[in-house]
C-alpha cells in the first residue's frame, strides 16, 4: 500500500505487525507499562528475527529517553503511518489497549487475505509451467520421433494426411509462444510489485473486470477498517476520515472520500455523506444512518467490514475458479489436437497397407 512506508529492509510484514500489536495489547491489558512491554518483547526476540528485532531495539532505545510508544514507532521507521497515528491518538485518549487489539486484528486479516490470494494464484501458475513443459516435450521429443518414422516409411511428409503434422506443429509453437509471453508478463509483474511499482501492476490488472472489482473492494475494506480503528482510538469522525484516506489507492475511492471530507467540513455526518456518495453498496449504506443515530456506528462498521471481507473472498475464489479450468481445458485441447495430428498419418499408412 502506498501510504504504508513499506520499503527498506527494516520494515515489518503483516505477520510481524499482527504479532507485535497482539503481544503489546495483552501485556498492556495485564497492567505492564508500555516501555516494559517493549523491553520484554525485545528480550524474547532473537537477532535472527531480522526486522522485528531491529525495530524493538530501536524502540527500546527511544523509550529509554522518555519517548511515547507512538514516537518510538515513528522513529524506528518500521511501522505504517496510520498505525503510528492511531497509536498516538489512542495514547492521548486513553484507549491504547483497544487500539492495539484492533491493529492486531487488522494486520492478521490483511495477512490472511494475502495468503488466500497467493494460494488462489499458485495453482494456475504451476499449471501454466506444466503446459509449457508439455509443449516443449512435444516439440523436442514426440514430433521429431513421429516425423522420422513417417519419413522412413513414406520417404516424405508431403501427403495430405501428413499436413496435419505441420498444422499441429505450427499450433504447438504458437501456443508455446503465448505461454512464454504470459510467464514473462507474470515475472515482470512480480518484479514491478516488489520494486514498489504496485500502482502500475494494479492499473494493468484493473483492465480485467474481476480484478478491478477485487481491488476496489480491497481498497474499501482497508479504508473502512482504518476508519473504524481511528474512531475506536478516540478520533473525531472528520479527522478519522482524513487520516484513513491515506490507505486508499484507487482514484475512484479517493475522489469519493475527498467529496465526503468536503461535505463533513460543511456539517454533515459520515453516514450521510457515505449514503449520498454511495460509498458502499445499497445494503451496507442503508445500515449506516440508523446506526449512527442510535450510537451503534462502531458495531455496524464491523458488520460492514465482515461483508466486505466476504466479498473479497468471493472475488479471489472467482479468479481462481476461472483461471484453473481455463488453463486445464487449454492443456487438454492442445494435447488432444497434437495426438490426433500424429495419429491421422498413421491411420492413412495402415489403410494404404490394407
Amino acid at each position: 500500500m502506498s501510504s504504508e512506508n513499506r520499503s527498506g529492509k527494516n520494515t515489518l510484514d503483516y505477520a510481524d505487525l499482527g504479532s507485535f500489536f497482539e503481544n503489546m495489547g495483552m501485556m498492556v491489558r495485564a497492567g505492564i507499562t508500555v516501555s516494559e512491554a517493549v523491553d520484554l518483547l525485545r528480550e524474547e526476540t532473537s537477532a535472527e528475527d531480522g526486522a522485528i528485532a531491529a525495530a524493538l531495539n530501536a524502540m527500546s532505545e527511544q523509550m529509554s529517553f522518555g519517548s511515547s510508544l507512538a514516537d518510538a514507532m515513528r522513529a524506528c521507521g518500521a511501522f505504517p503511518d496510520y498505525a503510528v497515528d492511531m497509536t498516538e491518538a489512542s495514547e492521548y485518549t486513553g484507549r491504547l489497549e483497544d487500539t492495539l487489539f484492533h491493529l492486531s486484528d487488522y494486520y492478521r486479516a490483511e495477512n490472511e487475505m494475502r495468503s488466500t490470494l497467493i494460494s488462489a494464484v499458485r495453482y494456475p501458475v504451476i499449471l501454466l509451467f506444466m503446459v509449457i513443459a508439455v509443449l516443449v516435450a512435444m516439440l523436442a521429443l514426440v514430433f521429431p520421433a513421429f516425423t522420422g518414422v513417417y519419413q522412413n516409411l513414406t520417404g516424405s511428409l508431403s501427403g495430405a494426411s501428413f499436413n496435419y503434422i505441420g498444422v499441429s506443429l505450427a499450433v504447438c509453437w504458437g501456443m508455446l509462444g503465448v505461454m512464454v509471453v504470459l510467464v514473462v508478463l507474470l515475472l515482470a509483474g512480480v518484479l514491478l510489485w516488489r520494486g514498489g511499482k504496485q500502482e502500475r501492476v494494479r492499473a494493468w490488472l484493473s483492465r480485467i473486470g474481476t480484478f478491478r472489482a477485487l481491488f476496489e473492494n480491497l481498497d474499501l475494506y482497508r479504508f473502512t477498517s482504518c476508519f473504524d480503528m481511528f474512531l475506536s482510538s478516540g478520533e473525531m469522525q472528520d479527522e478519522a476520515l482524513k487520516k484513513s484516506m491515506t490507505v486508499a489507492q484507487g482514484e475512484g475511492l479517493r475522489a469519493k472520500l475527498a467529496r465526503c471530507v468536503e461535505k463533513m467540513d460543511a456539517g454533515m455526518s459520515f453516514s450521510q455523506t457515505a449514503y449520498e456518495e454511495k460509498l458502499y453498496d445499497p445494503v451496507n449504506n442503508r445500515m449506516l444512518i440508523p446506526a449512527e443515530r442510535s450510537g451503534m456506528l462502531d458495531s455496524i462498521l464491523r458488520k460492514v467490514l465482515g461483508n466486505l471481507r466476504t466479498d473479497n473472498e468471493k472475488y479471489i475464489a472467482r479468479i481462481a475458479n476461472t483461471v484453473e479450468p481455463l488453463l486445464t481445458g487449454l492443456l487438454m485441447i492442445f494435447i488432444g489436437v497434437m495426438l490426433i495430428s500424429l495419429m491421422v498419418p498413421l491411420i492413412g499408412i495402415m489403410n494404404s497397407i490394407g
